[in-house]
């Protein structure tokens, strides 16, 4: 089974939170402000693809993410809108949780 990380780092030039994705062979980094962050990941949880219900959160190569959970997994996608999307990543759901967490351990001291 391949293992997923996430990390989340303060962007200090643009008071931004940038969070990185990865598995085995590939990386995706979010942008987003930490009121982004704060505001919209809790609604993450309660996003189902299948009824359009995906929560537009942070930018990826000038792009907006778009965050759904649907049969125990979390999808992150790429694009201008959420039937439009140029990448994909099916994770499983637990990770959301590892996300939190990173984002809780950045210190509000190291942006803004």
């Amino acid at each position: 089974m391949e293992r997923f990380d996430a990390r989340a780092d303060a962007q200090l030039d643009d008071d931004n939170v940038m969070l990185t994705l990865s598995g085995a062979s590939w990386l995706l980094n979010v942008n987003a402000s930490p009121d982004e962050w704060a505001r919209n990941l809790p609604r993450v949880a309660g996003a189902d693809h299948g009824q359009r219900l995906d929560v537009s959160l942070g930018t990826s190569a000038r792009r907006p993410v778009w965050w759904s959970m649907s049969d125990g997994q979390l999808t992150v996608s790429v694009g201008r809108d959420v039937e439009s999307y140029d990448f994909v990543v099916v994770l499983p759901a637990a990770l959301l949780s590892e996300i939190r967490a990173q984002l809780d351990a950045l210190d509000a001291d190291d942006w803004g």
